[in-house]
């Protein structure tokens, strides 16, 4: 059968663009949640009792890991103009697809998406007030063995009953 696409509900596409980021977000196993910064496009199809939602979401990364499970509404940005932060805004655009059946509770399900995000420009970031500039380096293993030490140094230090141990270094600034 003939379906046609036709632009989404704008009374409701932004929740259902929060929901779609969410499911986004629980697919990546690195970095940290993305958050909704603004919906770009957005549209519907009907294939019978299925409607798959087509979305084109602007991104801005949360101070949360991933790995934290939390949802994007409940995750602070870092300030791309604060130097105090010791963090760099990245900012990006995710498509996504969507599907919702309508038979089963309404659950919207994700089909894919793709995410493509980069650091604010360095020139966007120049701060002449700011008493120290940030650079975002590369992880080496000098810098893993650098958390691994710090970390061993709380372990030893803390009266914790678990121990902690590092599984991936995500960030380093300078």
């Amino acid at each position: 059968s003939e379906t046609s696409i036709t632009p989404a509900d704008c009374d409701t596409i932004e929740t259902d663009a929060g929901v779609a980021l969410d499911l986004v977000n629980k697919h990546r196993r690195d970095g940290y949640v993305f958050g909704l910064f603004r919906v770009v496009d957005a549209y519907k199809q009907h294939i019978g009792n299925v409607s798959v939602l087509y979305l084109t979401l602007d991104v801005l990364e949360t101070e949360c890991s991933v790995l934290s499970g939390r949802r994007w509404e409940s995750c602070e940005y870092s300030d791309a103009y604060s130097q105090a932060s010791n963090s760099i805004q990245v900012f990006g655009q995710c498509k996504i697809v969507t599907y919702t059946m309508q038979w089963i509770k309404k659950t919207q399900k994700l089909y894919g998406f793709n995410c493509t995000v980069s650091p604010v420009p360095p020139d966007v970031l120049e701060c002449e007030d700011c008493p120290v500039k940030v650079e975002v380096l590369e992880v080496t293993e000098q810098h893993k063995d650098i958390a691994a030490k710090a970390l061993e140094k709380y372990n030893s230090q803390s009266n914790h009953t678990s121990h902690f141990n590092v599984n991936k270094v995500e960030k380093v600034l300078k």
